[in-house]
């Protein structure tokens, strides 16, 4: 029975969408609570949409069953990734070292941000060097607070020279939740990186997911992707759903 069902994939336009392995196009899901179970359900459901699952925050610390829902994730073919609070939090406490110990000896993947502590330049891109030499690091820009405006054409060549191998920008950099999208900080951000794909877009909300498909195209990388929300993101990204029905066409048939 399944094996016909799923011939309905056979309908489906080729957009342009990349598959996995892919190094642009992604989504990070957010991880803030799943259990082994939920993760084995988000691999089997949606496993061919998501790259990386993000435990959120500093969650991990307090995560029952982490070890089996990271083992879930890594044999779904989803990496999993540490958010950058957790960074922070432990550059707070002076326990970084430790950290990186860990992080050698798991390598998971992992944001280091500077969202909420005043981190120094200097320091922060001390440890993307540091982490970068034993996993892969994204590196996050932008204020969680409130916005940064920095120079971000320095900033952005200083970090990619330092390892960080995708930047994440902070959704509330460019737009908190509610307020409209500052465009202007998007497009600087492009294109001090040289265009979209080394950067990775934090898009909790759907109207922040369809402003960044619409200007940048459907492999655009998204983060902090609910986990419910994986498939209706994709949905947007393929023109599957309303939002997107007739860009999609349009974009195809320029």
């Amino acid at each position: 029975m399944s094996s016909s069902l799923e011939k309905i994939r056979d309908l489906c336009v080729d957009v342009g969408r990349t598959s996995k392995p892919r190094e642009h196009g992604l989504t990070i899901a957010l991880d803030v609570g799943l259990g082994p179970l939920g993760a084995q359900d988000l691999c089997a459901v949606a496993g061919d949409y998501v790259d990386f699952v993000k435990i959120a925050w500093g969650s991990s610390m307090i995560t029952g069953s982490l070890d089996k829902k990271v083992e879930v994730y890594r044999a779904g073919g989803l990496e999993p990734m540490f958010g950058g609070t957790l960074f922070e939090y432990a550059y707070l406490h002076g326990k970084v070292e430790e950290f990186l110990a860990f992080v050698k000896d798991t390598k998971i993947h992992i944001e280091i941000s500077d969202g909420t502590l005043e981190i120094p330049l200097a320091d922060k891109l001390k440890w993307i060097e540091r982490f970068s030499a034993h996993t892969a690091v994204y590196s996050e820009i932008g204020g969680k607070i409130s916005p940064h405006n920095r120079d971000w054409r320095s900033i952005v060549a200083q970090e990619f020279a330092a390892g960080a191998q995708k930047l994440v920008v902070e959704g509330r950099e460019i737009g908190p939740v509610g307020d409209e999208i500052r465009e202007d900080v998007v497009d600087e951000l492009v294109d001090a990186a040289g265009g979209s794909e080394k950067l990775v877009f934090e898009s909790l909300e759907r109207k922040q997911q369809l402003f960044f498909i619409k200007k940048l195209g459907p492999n655009v990388n998204l983060a902090n992707i609910r986990t419910q929300d994986v498939l209706t993101l994709e949905s947007f990204r393929r023109g599957l759903k309303e939002h997107t029905l007739r860009h999609s066409w349009a974009r195809l048939n320029q």
